[in-house]
């Protein structure tokens, strides 16, 4: 039996339940596009312009979440995931911070892409907590603070998925970097994929449950990009795990 929580009752009275194609058609373009400009020749190069090509792909997946988000964290939530998610492309596509963060200059690529992703992760740690900061202080600034909960939630989350998605920079090192075993690349992509399934799973759910503003622009859109955002802090970690082994 349907839950009469989980769907909308327009005028009419008759229950419409939340599509949950849309969001999922979303998710199945975006790793298309990803993918397919992670395998160009030479996107495993920084310097790149293939490389260029997909830090404008994950930073119009960064701005379309802020245009489309379901989420009800207001215009100040927005600006703060975007200002976040573009500190996060910082750190994953500037190769010498590893360098400069941890004072260790290495002889080949695979130790610059390991550093690599251990800065990204160390800023992705300092911005998570400057996330919390002014998740906070932002609420504190409203009166009346009414769903404070909610609002607070909503914008931690939309935080959250900026950051992780610039973990997609690394796509094409996961991709192809060399000096690895191909049954431990088969592997951390396995992972991968195991994670943006059950993230596609449970966007489901969520597709169900959200509730954004009335006004809220094409809130499927949003919530598509939601677990392929998510998805990308699974690909740094695979990174850094995969250059460990």
């Amino acid at each position: 039996m349907t839950d009469l929580n989980n769907v909308d009752v327009p005028q009419g009275g008759a229950p419409l339940t939340r599509p949950v194609v849309r969001p999922l058609l979303v998710q199945v373009a975006a790793y298309i596009v990803l993918v397919a400009v992670s395998c160009l020749p030479g996107s495993e190069n920084v310097g790149s312009v293939a490389y260029s090509l997909l830090l404008f792909v994950v930073g119009v997946l960064i701005m379309l979440s802020a245009f489309f988000t379901p989420l009800r964290d207001g215009l100040p939530g927005r600006i703060t995931a975007c200002a976040l998610g573009c500190c996060s492309m910082i750190c994953a596509a500037t190769p010498f911070l590893g360098e400069l963060v941890f004072g260790v200059h290495p002889d080949v690529i695979e130790g610059s892409i390991y550093l690599s992703a251990s800065a990204w992760l160390a800023g992705c740690a300092t911005l998570l907590v400057v996330l919390l900061v002014v998740s906070f202080a932002r609420q504190m600034a409203r009166n009346p603070r009414t769903n404070m909960i909610v609002q607070m939630s909503h914008m931690v989350m939309d935080g959250v998925c900026c950051i992780a998605a610039a973990g997609w920079c690394f796509l094409p090192m996961l991709m192809h970097a060399g000096d690895v075993r191909l049954l431990a690349r088969a592997l951390a992509l396995a992972a991968v994929a195991v994670v943006a399934i059950a993230l596609g799973a449970v966007s489901c759910l969520w597709s169900r449950d959200v509730r954004p503003f009335d006004d809220a622009r094409s809130p499927w859109i949003g919530m598509g990009m939601m677990p392929v955002m998510l998805t990308g802090a699974a690909v740094g970690i695979a990174v850094l795990v995969l250059l460990l082994v």
